[in-house]
């Protein structure tokens, strides 16, 4: 008991100092934040082939702060290219020149110092970093709060260029209010090689809940171009969703959609969605390429066993061929993806749950004295029927006329007394058990169910024995 207490006082004091619950009931909760810049990837199935230039994320939870910022973020293509590979060559992709992570943890000594770094391609086939492709940095504190930012170098894939990409992501709880804001900002957005031009384009959210609340998002910019004329925010706007609908409706076959910066308010937040280019589900490749690569797929399959046999560093380069597959068949999509941003802030109580006192439980002395036990004559064995029932040969089955109630002390014709909680209803208590020595009436109560279990037995055996010597004394005919 006295470990018992000393753990219920320990838990009590480890929930206290943890606690994210307020005497006014307000919660610290948690908030999160994140930005991308660029980023190209393929989909098919739950498997995301690609990469993310300029991507910054932070959190806070409860008292622990969080923050990562990635100036080029390459997923899983470091597992698929930068192990060793299948005849024991160095991977495609350098492992010694991958990129590195500057990330924060508020829980761990020095966290709110910068962790300024830059970041370079890869080296491919064991050579050396490539260029540059930004910087990045990560810091957090114990208020909590947390800040990520990356800068990153010119992406362009041709259909969608960002040029001078920055992202920003912060969370805090300050005043009982719960923060968390990000944005993306750039030099120039390019879509279709400078067809539509927008100039310091800016994607920015911001989510706040507790003694505040507000949810905020937008897409903005200085000023833009269409074919090189200058136009107004709003008319440069609508000459792209004019154009969207036009390049959707052409090239509807190959699956093409093109998606404009979007506010998605959330009960818990805001997203503003970025600028992307996307191939889905394209009409062409379920009604044709794949019906026509079913007709030659035992060719394919020895087409693939020769590649493998010739060199089997091809398992890489197949498996990103089936990606493609899946998404030209309708079951992926590939995208490519400028600025987007998203915020979400929880009234979540992560506090331990207070321990609850159990109630003590007083147990009722029973006053009453039962009658000495009653020992059986001989003349319960005289007959072949007696009080307990009757019974036959072995092979009967045994009919008791009456029972004995264990439950119920002898001399009492009523339910035992139950033992109640002080101040509590009628409700079966478990026995308490004295540390000091026997209560009043401990040894009687004892006494008084040992005796009746020995006269059950003796009756018991008593039975066993008359109907033993009836079945010794039965004849076979």
């Amino acid at each position: 008991m006295l470990r018992a207490g000393f753990l219920v006082v320990a838990v009590a004091a480890f929930g206290s100092s943890i606690g994210s619950a307020s005497s006014d009931g307000f919660h610290t909760g948690d908030a999160q934040a994140s930005a991308d810049t660029f980023s190209l990837n393929l989909k098919a199935a739950n498997a995301t082939i690609g990469f993310t230039w300029g991507r910054s994320l932070a959190a806070y939870q409860d008292r622990t702060a969080t923050s990562e910022g990635r100036a080029l973020d390459l997923g899983v293509l470091p597992v698929l290219f930068s192990g060793v590979q299948c005849d024991g060559s160095p991977g495609i992709l350098n492992a010694d020149t991958l990129p590195p992570v500057s990330r924060a943890d508020s829980s761990e000594a020095g966290s709110d110092a910068s962790r300024r770094a830059q970041a370079f391609q890869p080296g491919i086939d064991g050579g050396p970093i490539g260029p540059s492709v930004g910087f990045q940095d990560a810091t957090a504190a114990a208020l909590p709060s947390s800040r990520a930012i990356t800068e990153s170098a010119p992406a362009d894939l041709g259909l969608i260029a960002l040029d001078g990409g920055r992202t920003e992501v912060t969370t805090q709880l300050a005043d009982q209010v719960r923060h968390a804001h990000a944005v993306v900002t750039a030099d120039q957005l390019r879509v279709f090689g400078g067809l539509f031009t927008f100039n310091q384009p800016r994607w920015e959210a911001t989510a706040e809940s507790g003694a505040r609340t507000t949810s905020t998002g937008a897409f903005t910019f200085a000023s833009a171009t269409v074919l090189g004329i200058p136009r107004s925010p709003a008319d440069a706007m609508s000459d792209l969703q004019g154009f969207k609908v036009g390049l959707e409706q052409l090239l509807a076959p190959l699956g093409v959609v093109l998606e404009l910066p979007n506010v998605v308010v959330r009960d818990d937040g805001v997203k503003v969605t970025p600028m992307a280019f996307r191939i889905v589900n394209p009409p062409l490749g379920t009604q044709m390429i794949m019906p026509f690569l079913g007709q030659i797929d035992t060719q394919v399959q020895q087409w693939r066993k020769d590649l493998l046999a010739a060199d089997c560093k091809n398992t890489t380069a197949l498996t990103i061929l089936d990606v493609l597959i899946g998404v030209l068949g309708g079951s992926g999509a590939a995208e490519i993806l400028a600025g987007g941003v998203d915020v979400a802030t929880h009234d979540t109580d992560y506090s331990i749950p207070p321990v609850e006192e159990v109630p003590q439980v007083v147990a009722v002395p029973d006053t009453t004295t039962a009658p000495p036990p009653t020992v059986a004559d001989d003349s319960l064995l005289g007959s072949g029927t007696t009080d307990l029932g009757t019974y036959g040969d072995l092979g009967s089955t045994y009919d008791s006329g009456s029972s004995v109630d264990l439950t119920t002390p002898l001399g009492r014709t009523g339910p035992a007394p139950v033992a109640k909680a002080a101040g509590a209803s009628e409700q079966a208590t478990l026995p308490t058990v004295a540390l000091g020595g026997m209560e009043d009436g401990t040894a009687g109560q004892a006494g008084v169910a040992v005796g009746v279990l020995a006269l059950a037995g003796a009756l018991g055996l008593s039975v066993g024995d008359r109907l033993i010597g009836r079945r010794s004394k039965r004849t076979i005919p």
